[in-house]
């Protein structure tokens, strides 16, 4: 699925986890495409693609949730940092920086839910008779 594996690099340069979710997500934007070009949307098409999609979300939540989880530990120790020398600007200026990155890493919780909203509703109209009550919040 990605070439590119996550680490707390990637999580810390907002340009490299939105590159390695839009790797993740190719799976979404080839839905209408891969499932028209199979014509007959058999059961057993529609089961690989649910499969993959399965796979692909499970993928992006742990990346969020892994980054999330890295940026507040950080946070946390750069706050401590803070409260021994409240004057250091350098860490107050990393600490908003830092904010702003998990800010913008946490909305992409919300990109997920629109993705996945598009992608099931597709889905559940090329392949009707297939339950995906399993992917729905």
């Amino acid at each position: 699925m990605s070439s590119k594996e996550l680490s707390p690099a990637t999580c810390f340069n907002f340009s490299f986890f939105k590159d390695f979710m839009k790797e993740l997500r190719r799976v979404d934007d080839n839905v209408i495409n891969r499932l028209n070009s199979n014509g007959t949307h058999a059961e057993g098409v529609c089961s690989d693609f649910f499969k993959q999609m399965t796979e692909a979300y499970a993928k992006r939540d742990e990346a969020i949730n892994y980054c999330l989880k890295l940026m507040d530990e950080d946070l946390d120790k750069k706050n401590r940092k803070l409260q021994e020398d409240p004057d250091d600007f350098e860490v107050k200026n990393s600490i908003f920086t830092q904010e702003s990155v998990r800010q913008s890493i946490s909305n992409e919780r919300y990109v997920e839910e629109i993705i996945r909203d598009r992608t099931l509703q597709v889905f559940k109209n090329k392949c009707r008779a297939f339950d995906t009550t399993s992917l729905e919040k």
